[in-house]
């Protein structure tokens, strides 16, 4: 019987984990020049799509600057270069990201950081459970 709950528990914490790996992946994609929001911290939700005809996606968050004016775009993108950011040089210049986690390219994105904290509450709660059961 011990387990039994003991196996449960087990699928309880790791399908979760698998389930959001084996997602497509989601993005902002806006354009600050004609979107309103897209260049705040806070994206609205409108944005999020699902960049699903892509081969190994990654999603993007350019940063362009043309003399005073800086717009930003979000964007899904395919295969990320060598660099997960770089900045062009110069005046008129851009700054790339990409990423591979869903919703990542949003200025201030938590998603890694809330798996984990997920993760560790459920472990804590396993570990709680085994006690009690014993």
């Amino acid at each position: 019987m011990k387990f039994g709950i003991f196996s449960y528990a087990i699928l309880f914490v790791l399908i979760p984990l698998i389930s959001t790996t084996t997602n497509q992946l989601k993005c902002y994609v806006c354009n600050s020049n004609v979107d309103e929001g897209c260049d705040g911290d806070s994206v609205p939700d409108v944005y999020k799509v699902k960049c699903s005809a892509m081969i190994r996606p990654y999603c993007r968050k350019i940063i362009q600057t043309v003399g005073e004016q800086k717009s930003v775009v979000r964007t899904c993108g395919s295969a990320a270069g060598s660099k997960s950011c770089y900045k062009t040089p110069g005046k008129n210049n851009a700054q790339v990201c990409s990423y591979n986690h869903d919703f990542c390219n949003q200025a201030t994105s938590f998603n890694r950081q809330e798996r984990i904290m997920t993760m560790m509450s459920s472990i804590i709660i396993l570990t709680i459970s085994m006690l009690i059961i014993r």
